[in-house]
């Protein structure tokens, strides 16, 4: 086997678009991390999903936090006020926050829909403007997630987006990843491209397949808690490009990634190349 490097931070998005919980270990089930992604706001005049990929007017959903408490789900308001995901209070304060009309919808195959996006201009990026997109695009989890069922990124593509735009911070709550792998001191620009189509393992037995690079859009750069609005970080991921037939050329960083055997997953776990996937 091939160690590559080891699972540094684990974080699941309870609610879409919201902050995310960090996790010290987690389960990998058949179509994802456990509990991320399963509640989202739906847009009761547009029928469509909130997405802070549209931050106008959904920017405001990353500053509520969502988090697991037992078998329910607690969001923190900007004011500090905890709500259960099933309080209608809740829906009132994204109302106020938004000024939009929402309600909050479960992840299931008749409640997944679309979302609207916004691309900005980025130099070799041919794609911009407003866009709608269906959710789930390319995977079979029941999940409120753009494209896969994991997303994955690592220490060295952080810091190569940090070099190729000095004054920019590199947070992954920029990215929203599930597995952030620290692969120490190797130099490589974009090091998890070179595993598409690979299966890593994590710790004793969970296993995952990387299925594509991560295309990044505005959301990298919208301010957060915490984190400003730094265009710079998305023209340091349109170094990176590639090509995606019927959508175009987009800034790429990080990977999209499926589940291959569910598992136990802990920070600190080794990440490997085993050798019987090397040799399929």
């Amino acid at each position: 086997m091939t160690v590559v490097g080891t699972l540094a931070r684990l974080t699941r998005y309870p609610v879409k678009s919201l902050q995310g919980e960090p996790l010290a270990a987690g389960e990998l089930r058949p179509d994802g991390l456990d509990g991320d992604r399963r509640f989202a706001f739906r847009d009761l005049d547009t029928g469509r999903i909130a997405s802070a990929k549209q931050p106008r007017p959904w920017r405001a959903l990353l500053d509520l936090a969502a988090a697991t408490d037992g078998d329910d789900v607690v969001v923190q308001t900007p004011t500090g006020q905890r709500l259960p995901i099933g309080d209608p209070q809740l829906c009132d304060v994204v109302t106020g926050l938004t000024g939009r009309r929402v309600e909050v919808v479960t992840a299931s195959p008749d409640h997944l829909g679309s979302y609207d996006s916004t691309w900005p201009e980025v130099e070799g990026v041919t794609l911009a403007g407003p866009r709608e997109f269906a959710m789930a695009l390319r995977t079979d989890a029941v999940r409120f997630v753009d494209v896969a069922g994991l997303h994955v990124i690592t220490t060295a593509t952080l810091a190569q987006l940090e070099q190729a735009s000095p004054g920019s911070v590199a947070d992954p709550r920029r990215f929203r990843p599930n597995l952030v792998l620290d692969t120490g001191e190797v130099a490589a620009s974009f090091l998890e491209d070179a595993w598409v189509g690979q299966v890593l393992q994590l710790g004793e037995r969970a296993r995952i397949r990387i299925t594509s690079k991560a295309p990044r859009c505005v959301m990298t750069t919208v301010e957060q808690p915490g984190l400003w609005h730094d265009p710079g970080i998305l023209r340091a991921a349109a170094t990176n490009r590639q090509r995606f037939a019927g959508v175009g050329t987009l800034a790429c960083a990080g990977t999209y990634a499926e589940v291959v055997t569910p598992g136990r997953v802990s920070v600190g776990d080794r990440v490997v190349v085993p050798q019987d996937a090397r040799e399929r």
